[in-house]
């Protein structure tokens, strides 16, 4: 390894898998600070749904990756028609924390409008703009729990209209569009039996 590399690890702070993602809170309360009305009504929508506290608010407005290559916005709130899909897929993330079928994660992309998602490139009828998905990032060996992912999406899965996959980023995405898994590593579907 050369010698920049290993002193830019001990004098660079580290947060494990997500040590390089830019949307701090700090970024957050920056760009929240002229769009309090909008984001406080997402809010007291989330609490009177009971989901207030499933995500943290600064990751669970956070749009695509590519936001700065893409000349986006780093949060967005999505729009109110989007918010019953918003509940859904948080009552999937509030059931997979509670069974402890999660490892920590966090959230690196949710809602997309439609111009950020065709920049990015994310698929014309992707899940984050049409309802609400999270791309999550994990920290650790994934084989540990994704066998027992994988077995929830196959046995309840279908009642949640649960979307799952893994991308070759490592990436896992979760939505509630419908019942579906698929595979960017490879050709195989992620739950495949």
């Amino acid at each position: 390894m050369n010698r920049l590399f290993l002193f830019l690890l001990l004098i660079l702070p580290s947060h494990g898998a997500w040590a390089n993602e830019a949307r701090t809170d700090q970024l957050f309360h920056q760009w929240r600070a002229g769009r309090e009305a909008q984001v406080q009504a997402f809010e007291a929508f989330l609490h009177s749904e009971k989901l207030g506290d499933v995500i943290p608010m600064a990751q669970l407005l956070r749009t695509a990756s590519d936001w700065q290559r893409c000349n986006a916005e780093p949060f967005e709130v999505p729009p109110p028609s989007n918010w019953p899909d918003v509940s859904a897929t948080l009552r999937l993330m509030a059931e997979l924390k509670r069974r402890q079928l999660l490892p920590p994660f966090e959230v690196h992309s949710a809602y997309r409008n439609p111009a950020l998602n065709e920049c990015a490139q994310g698929a014309a009828q992707s899940a984050h703009k049409t309802h609400f998905a999270l791309d999550i990032v994990t920290v650790g060996d994934q084989s540990v729990w994704m066998a027992e992912l994988c077995r929830f999406w196959r046995t309840e899965g279908q009642r949640w209209s649960m979307g799952l996959s893994r991308y070759a980023s490592g990436r896992i995405h979760i939505d509630t569009k419908r019942y579906r898994t698929w595979g960017n590593i490879g050709k195989t579907p992620l739950c495949a039996q």
